[in-house]
């Protein structure tokens, strides 16, 4: 029974994921940003996030400002061009609140529409025990996000956000045959199957370096890499991404090294003495920390990235050489 019992409160658990190893709050950086957004106060933070599952409505709002994706909302998205929210009555497919919606997530749901327009329907946020009056505004700007995504892969996007008090399935909806309603579940798993075997994918590939541990990415990084590799985009075709740029000065202390969430930033220590710091482009989530954590404030963020940059793995942004020491650096 209490096995029973643990599986049914799995099921209906809405507080967010936490992967303490991507957590900047974990690696001493002051890092708030859950804390601060959670509309609840059932966030703290001390050595690592702690969240409290009875003050935890499932918001989601933690999981879009997390800047390095430690919080990741349980469950994946209905894949439909109209959902609604948990206060609108209805019957199309339903979230517990909007700002729970990535932008892949509103991508996928964009696709199910043939022009690509995701209707988003919601209940009055300003009183709403779920959510908060700010919703709309982070709905907004998750769906210009997503606009970028669809727009740099060819996709059709568009997003009606509106307030009512029910939503349902319009005759054409309400009509589908069984047979397309088996048809349209089983696209849906394919989509979700594939998006679930792609990591087991990428480790069951014969790069010397697979064998390596490195953190898990980030869900909504990882389905973003995923949509932009399938669009088969031009080398120098420009991509939503952030990339540091180390300036002149590094003197390779392993300060952004520590902080990386996704071990983007690794430093190589050659044999005869020299150190090399590398970057894998396609790892980076763009979270800023280790622009804030360096000691000798040589690292820039830049939004300019193309995809042959992004996707052709990792390079080496600064290196020295036992002749040669980077200038401030202490010789040990």
């Amino acid at each position: 029974m209490d096995r029973v019992l643990g599986w049914l409160f799995k099921q209906v658990e809405v507080a967010p994921e936490y992967h303490v190893g991507r957590c900047l709050a974990a690696k001493g950086t002051g890092c708030t940003a859950c804390a601060d957004a959670c509309p609840h106060d059932a966030i703290t933070i001390g050595r690592r996030v702690a969240i409290d599952p009875i003050d935890c409505t499932g918001c989601g709002i933690c999981v879009g400002v997390c800047p390095s994706g430690a919080l990741e909302a349980r469950g994946a998205a209905p894949v439909a061009s109209r959902l609604r929210c948990s206060q609108v009555a209805g019957t199309v497919s339903t979230v517990i609140c909007l700002a729970r919606l990535s932008p892949t997530d509103m991508l996928r749901a964009a696709a199910d529409d043939p022009d690509g327009d995701l209707l988003l329907a919601r209940g009055d946020c300003a009183s709403c025990p779920i959510g908060e009056p700010e919703v709309p505004a982070r709905v907004e700007a998750a769906a210009a996000r997503a606009a970028v995504l669809a727009d740099t892969v060819g996709r059709p996007f568009s997003l009606r956000l509106e307030e009512r008090d029910r939503l349902d399935a319009d005759a054409k909806e309400r009509e589908l045959s069984r047979r397309e309603l088996f048809r349209g579940s089983g696209e849906r798993a394919r989509r979700t199957a594939a998006t679930a075997l792609a990591p087991l994918e990428r480790l069951a590939g014969d790069d010397e370096e697979a064998s390596e541990v490195a953190a898990p990415l980030p869900i909504e990084w990882r389905d973003t890499m995923q949509a932009l590799a399938a669009a088969e985009l031009e080398p120098d075709a420009l991509v939503p991404a952030r990339l540091p740029r180390i300036e002149p000065g590094c003197i390779l202390c392993p300060s952004c090294t520590r902080v990386c969430p996704t071990d983007a930033l690794k430093r190589v220590f050659d044999p005869s003495g020299g150190v090399i710091l590398q970057l894998d482009p396609g790892r980076c989530v763009g979270c800023d920390a280790c622009m804030e954590v360096c000691p000798v404030d040589v690292v820039r963020m830049d939004d300019e990235v193309s995809w042959a940059e992004l996707s052709g793995g990792r390079v080496t942004v600064a290196e020295s050489t036992p002749k040669e020491p980077p200038p401030g650096s202490v010789t040990r």
